[in-house]
């Protein structure tokens, strides 16, 4: 049976000793019950047209259930009596008895003379009255009902509380994933286990030696029941490590310190579960009171549930990461792979902005690059954006990046807010006179950290493809003056360029080219001056440092 046929069957008992019509309605003024020992004269009032009876329990319902004790009420017409009995669990009106219509004895006269409706006084006279110590029988009887009632609502509370990581499991297993639930709620779950638990903890543990309290929820303000940071030699954490298992600590002595700004603890009952990952304790939920309480062990085991139901979650969604992460890195393989078919720095710019969407989630990218005193600006969206957002950053990343000095010092990712949204940017560069920024936009503020690494891989990537299609400043010098000596030298000026460079002699090179070796003085002469050197080991010199060695050796 269900709490209201279990509620059905204690009133049609209660209403047969009573001798009313009766009806339990909870505190939203919902009917549990159906009627119970109906009568025609309640019959007739209950079903008015008017529902005169209803209007008067809607108007004072809010005193009704500030009721402590049965009462008796008035109801629509003078004479006209109730009785409310509160149900009470946990200190607050859960439902209300209610019984009546009645009239007193003695008083069936004061209804006849009122001028409403002719019905009531056509039952009135056949309505049995009842005497006043009657009615205080029947009110003890409602508080004895009201008793009754309080224990079955309060067991289905109970019931429901009980339920509730249950349900959540079994979700999560017919579902074949997890349900995403923030930390700060399994917390609250915890805490409403019982009354008396006064705090309730989640502790990460961020490395081989310390666990750092993340998430705290307290019935108080006051939080320093608990230290932020607690080391491996703790002898709670020490044990947890060892044991894996769970610790119930009851009458916990108040020298040993849990608080952070105190030295004497306050708490007098502390349960610490483990949360485990691949089998090492990764972090652990600390569930406390400040009084000396032994708690059933019902308790223990659901918030034991809970935990392990926060352990499977939090396991799913590193897994979840892991895999994310996976993909992102195999996206990111097989976009430097497409990078690198491109002939064009603009392909590959626009290939990042692309990939930096989909890679971080983003609104929008925007890559800003400056070569020499030429500025381009590549830019993609997932969804249409003012133009004004993007000038007023194109603006900042002048201000603050272009105008500066080279770049190279300072290519770390970074975070900025820009109203709604946040900026992760990361500058690049490539040489003194190639550099720039790639940015992202993205709406969700959680995972920053994460979103930044991926943007330095990213940016990283572009710009090693980058540097393969945009040659350095030297480059271009070194090319430009590798071309003077096939612009400016005749052919038979470089052929004795070539000779002058592997030491032959002018008589040497004379017999080489079969000229005499009056034309050899006259073609080094004008290489010299070509070239604007004075000697043969200038000469030589600037060859190699040009590296033209190779096009004439």
């Amino acid at each position: 049976m269900n709490v209201n046929e279990l509620l059905q069957s204690v009133q049609e008992a209660y209403a047969s000793l009573v001798g009313l019509p009766m009806v339990i309605i909870d505190s939203q003024q919902t009917s549990l019950t159906s009627i119970s020992n109906i009568d025609p004269f309640s019959q007739c009032l209950l079903t008015s047209e008017r529902e005169e009876i209803k209007q008067v329990m809607r108007q004072r319902w809010k005193s009704y259930l500030q009721l402590t004790a049965p009462a008796m009420i008035d109801l629509t017409f003078q004479g006209v009596k109730g009785l409310v009995a509160p149900v009470v669990v946990g200190g607050q009106s859960q439902a209300l008895i209610w019984a009546g219509p009645f009239v007193i004895q003695n008083r069936k006269a004061q209804i006849n003379e009122t001028e409403d409706g002719t019905k009531q006084k056509k039952f009135s006279a056949n309505t049995p009255a009842h005497s006043l110590s009657s009615i205080r029988s029947k009110l003890y009887m409602m508080g004895k009902m009201a008793s009754v009632c309080a224990k079955l609502l309060e067991n289905e509370l109970l019931k429901q509380e009980y339920r509730k990581p249950v349900r959540l499991l079994q979700r999560a297993v017919k579902s074949n994933s997890f349900p995403s639930i923030p930390i700060q709620t399994y917390l609250r779950m915890l805490q409403q286990l019982h009354p008396s638990i006064h705090i309730t903890a989640y502790a990460k543990r961020m490395n081989r030696q310390r666990f750092v309290i993340q998430k705290f929820v307290s019935q108080e303000e006051k939080q320093s029941w608990l230290q932020p940071v607690y080391t491996i030699h703790h002898p709670i954490i020490h044990r947890l490590i060892q044991e894996g298992e769970p610790l119930y600590l009851e009458n916990i002595s108040a020298k040993l310190k849990l608080g952070d700004w105190t030295d004497r603890n306050e708490l007098k009952t502390l349960f610490v579960y483990p949360i485990k990952q691949n089998g090492i304790v990764s972090g652990a939920i600390f569930v406390g009171s400040k009084e000396k309480i032994r708690f059933s062990k019902e308790i223990k085991e659901k918030g034991y549930l809970l935990v392990k139901l926060m352990e499977a979650c939090l396991s799913h969604e590193q897994l979840v990461c892991t895999k994310q992460r996976f993909l992102g890195l195999k996206k990111l393989n097989e976009l430097s792979a497409s990078m690198s078919e491109k002939e064009h720095s603009d392909e590959i710019l626009q290939l990042a902005a692309n990939a930096a969407l989909d890679l971080m989630d983003g609104e929008q990218s925007v890559i800003v690059l400056q070569q020499y005193n030429e500025q381009k600006i590549i830019a993609d969206s997932q969804t249409s954006h003012k133009k004004s957002d993007v000038s007023y950053y194109l603006e900042y990343v002048r201000k603050h990046y272009l105008h500066n000095e080279p770049m190279h010092a300072c290519m770390v990712p970074r975070s900025i807010e820009m109203g709604r949204m946040m900026v992760i940017e990361c500058p690049f560069y490539i040489n003194k006179h190639v550099q720039g920024v790639f940015a992202i936009y993205v709406t969700q503020h959680e995972q920053i950290e994460e979103r930044e690494v991926c943007l330095a891989l990213l940016t990283n990537m572009m710009a090693i493809h980058l540097q393969k299609l945009l040659p350095s400043s030297e480059d271009k010098s070194l090319s430009v003056d590798q071309a003077v000596f096939s612009q400016v030298l005749t052919p038979r000026e470089l052929d004795v360029l070539k000779y002058v460079v592997e030491g032959l002699s002018n008589r040497d090179i004379a017999e080489q080219l079969y000229i005499s070796i009056h034309t050899v003085k006259n073609h080094i002469t004008n290489i010299f001056r070509k070239l604007e050197v004075k000697d043969r080991s200038q000469l030589i010199a600037k060859v190699y440092q040009l590296n033209f060695e190779k096009n004439i050796l």
